[in-house]
């Protein structure tokens, strides 16, 4: 895992104007202003965890604000999710407004204006996740309107911000490449699954029925994902639907029956890559298995999903395994 340091400890207000201008660009682009007559002191730590930057950030009270000036220039879109470890923070996007302490998360695009106050010393953990990987993996793509929101509670939230804290303050050890997309993949499940929940509406006793009939299908789809002869068709005719409610379903849950299962494939192809029981396997030989008939196709999906070619994931997971074995010897 990547680590890299930025910090500072001044006294004297023109020294406080200069961590101004680092915390202006500690994470995205934005205006920072003191919170109080003195600036003093401002640390970040980023750690990165394959495709995503962790930021973990000690400072004292600040003002910032992300300005419809910045956006036009920078063109960053991409979400933070914000973690708060110590103190607090009142966070206002559009008409929405909210106070951040710990135990809570919030989610906050940076491609619309917000502001955030910080007005006591304290820490936080912050998440940068790039605009397409959030709208693919976390959001879903039918839902296109997301503004700040917090999410409170028990669940998967707690596990989110233990996960997070693990990972950016106990740092224990290095992570190899293969580790961290991992790891960033089940995080990004994690938020997933708590934000879809939480923007889903209240459940009717037919919505019950909806929710319970998609499990089913989709325990049919996870018995039969690497069947070549898969199609909606032939799922909606296994599970007694019609094909129009069979996407109707997956509408839904922002994804598509065949985007489902070509995802799913590569996600099995991914870990056949990673087993060592199965390196008597080729490439071409791993995309058959998983229900691809085309392994330049397969080579080229997997690439565009996973951000690296299934020969180059093999080999990475060899030289680690390799690495092992050297340090325990």
């Amino acid at each position: 895992m990547e680590i890299t340091t930025q910090s500072a400890c001044m006294t004297g207000h023109f020294l406080g104007a200069s961590l101004l201008d680092d915390v202006s660009r500690a994470v995205i682009p934005v205006h920072a202003q003191r919170h109080t007559e003195t600036f003093d002191h401002y640390a970040v730590n980023r750690i990165k965890l394959a495709g995503l930057i962790i930021h973990f950030i000690e400072s004292d009270p600040v003002y910032i604000s992300r300005l419809g000036e910045d956006i036009q220039e920078d063109r960053i879109f991409d979400l933070l999710l914000h973690v708060q470890i110590h103190g607090s923070a009142e966070i206002t996007q559009g008409d929405r407004t909210f106070c951040l302490g710990p135990g809570a998360v919030a989610i906050v695009p940076g491609n619309i204006p917000y502001h955030v106050c910080y007005p006591e010393k304290g820490s936080k953990i912050i998440l940068r996740i790039p605009h397409r990987i959030f709208h693919e993996r976390v959001l879903g793509h039918e839902v296109r309107d997301f503004g700040a929101t917090v999410l409170y509670g028990s669940g998967l939230v707690p596990v989110i911000i233990d996960l997070l804290k693990s990972i950016t303050l106990e740092k224990e050890g290095d992570l190899s490449e293969i580790e961290q997309f991992t790891l960033a993949e089940s995080f990004l499940s994690l938020i997933g699954a708590v934000v879809r929940s939480r923007n889903a509406p209240t459940p009717s006793s037919g919505d019950k029925n909806r929710a319970a009939r998609l499990c089913r299908i989709l325990s049919y789809l996870e018995e039969n994902f690497s069947d070549h002869e898969l199609t909606p068709a032939r799922v909606a005719e296994a599970n007694h639907v019609s094909v129009r409610h069979l996407h109707g379903l997956f509408k839904e849950s922002g994804t598509t029956v065949s985007k489902w299962i070509w995802d799913r494939r590569l996600k099995a192809g991914r870990e056949d890559l990673l087993d060592p029981k199965l390196t008597n396997l080729t490439v071409c030989d791993i995309a058959f298995r998983r229900g691809f008939s085309d392994s330049a196709h397969f080579s080229r999906a997997f690439k565009e999903r996973f951000s690296i070619s299934p020969g180059h994931l093999r080999l990475k997971a060899r030289l680690d395994v390799a690495v092992d074995k050297a340090i325990a010897t």
